[in-house]
């Protein structure tokens, strides 16, 4: 009998209660914002000249590649030349001055051993092959520094890349630490934007991020590069910059691209399955779960045809009823 009543208040209780099959969840509802900004190199390099000199030879202009070889221009090397080649001299005069003061000091070795020279005129022969081998040591280190301010003549620049702009000419001079040009790795491009916490949280949702080229309507993959950890003290938006390289016809800076984000709307709106709405009396209405009515204004149906409504008692992840059939 206990058994039979049992069943008997579970069967009215289900009845009175909605399945769960029966009830909607309220979600915020969304919209989708663009947001537009330019393409820029991946990474800009200032170019600039180590030694003075005059131009001699320019192996790119703007827009071109640097070539193989990495290097932007070289310059007029002549002195220098003519200063390695007194630097070899003044070495082959120090070797045979040090060849003359060895004999020298074998020769006077023997004599003082015999007692046959004084032990001064010894001294003074080893003295002068001392100062012969140190004079050649300081000539070679030259010779290097020399050689070395041979290689900076040239100017290099990572090959591939390319010319944004020069500030020299063939036979123009130039003074060291003046720039000549700036290059850039257009390889893969950045694009920066200025984004909200919330922006920039919709951002990092996303699974499968794309941008679309806004002349073109092409859509490209793209990542997410840089976050700055600063933000902007009068927008209060954080400076993000995604990047794109794949499928790019154009490498360049300055193409328009457009980032599409879907963001909760500021009104707190929600959406819900049609069914979960009913109007009387040119008034709508959503009945809870436990079968309280609450008062809602319609705002239109979304992109899934679900509709949009909003009232201060409803919020995301609420659930209402969804009548019967």
């Amino acid at each position: 009998m206990h058994r039979v009543l049992g069943l008997v208040l579970m069967l009215l209780l289900s009845l009175q209660a909605p399945a769960a099959a029966d009830l909607a969840t309220a979600e915020a509802a969304t919209q989708l914002q663009k947001f537009t900004g330019y393409t820029r190199a991946r990474t800009v390099l200032i170019l600039s000249a180590e030694e003075s000199g005059r131009v001699q030879q320019l192996f790119a202009d703007v827009g071109d590649a640097i070539p193989a070889g990495g290097r932007f221009a070289c310059l007029d090397d002549s002195f220098l030349k003519l200063e390695q080649r007194a630097n070899e001299t003044e070495q082959a005069r120090a070797r045979v001055d040090i060849e003359y003061f060895r004999k020298q000091v074998r020769r006077y070795s023997s004599l003082v051993a015999g007692n046959s020279s004084a032990q001064i005129q010894l001294d003074e022969f080893e003295r002068n092959l001392q100062s012969a081998i140190q004079q050649l040591e300081g000539l070679k280190i030259q010779s290097s520094v020399l050689a070395e301010r041979g290689q900076r003549h040239c100017i290099p620049a990572p090959t591939g890349w390319l010319v944004m702009d020069r500030q020299v000419e063939t036979g123009q001079w130039v003074t060291r630490g003046q720039q000549v040009a700036r290059v850039g790795d257009f390889s893969r491009l950045l694009i920066p934007f200025a984004l909200s916490s919330a922006e920039y949280q919709a951002l990092q949702r996303v699974e499968a991020l794309r941008v679309r080229l806004a002349d073109s309507r092409i859509e490209l993959p793209a990542r997410i590069a840089r976050v700055s950890p600063a933000f902007d003290e009068v927008s209060r938006k954080i400076p993000v910059e995604l990047e794109i390289g794949d499928g790019l016809q154009a490498q360049r800076g300055g193409l328009r691209v457009q980032l599409s984000l879907r963001l909760p709307l500021a009104s707190g709106a929600v959406v819900l399955p049609r069914a979960a709405l009913s109007e009387r009396y040119e008034q709508y209405w959503l009945k809870r779960e436990d079968g309280s009515e609450v008062k809602v204004i319609y705002l239109g149906r979304d992109e899934a045809e679900r509709v949009r409504v909003i009232s201060p008692e409803v919020l995301p992840g609420q659930r209402f009823q969804l009548p019967e059939g």
